[in-house]
């Protein structure tokens, strides 16, 4: 299957940064599938929602990020193509 190329944001502001972004951060850097963009974003404007990253094209955001949430988008998201709607904020996509 091929992988849609995407950008992944990932907040480094002061709260996310505090809770963890900047792990989060690495791991996708480590671990980016082909044709995905990793990129450090300010603020994503979903301060005590962190660590939050934002899934373009698609314009999904999850939040709450732990090192293990973010294994599971890149295995399940970004390599299977199927977003992950119990990781998704949801106030920006309610079930």
């Amino acid at each position: 299957m091929d992988i849609p190329a995407r950008r992944v944001l990932v907040c480094q502001h002061r709260t996310c940064k505090k809770d963890g972004a900047p792990e989060i951060l690495a791991i996708l850097q480590q671990q980016k599938p082909i044709n995905v963009t990793v990129e450090v974003c300010e603020c994503l404007g979903l301060c005590g929602s962190g660590p939050m990253v934002l899934v373009l094209p698609d314009n999904i955001y999850y939040w709450h990020i732990t090192p293990k949430k973010i294994q599971s988008i890149i295995e399940t998201h970004l390599l299977g193509n199927a977003p992950i709607p119990n990781l998704m904020h949801p106030r920006l996509h309610p079930h």
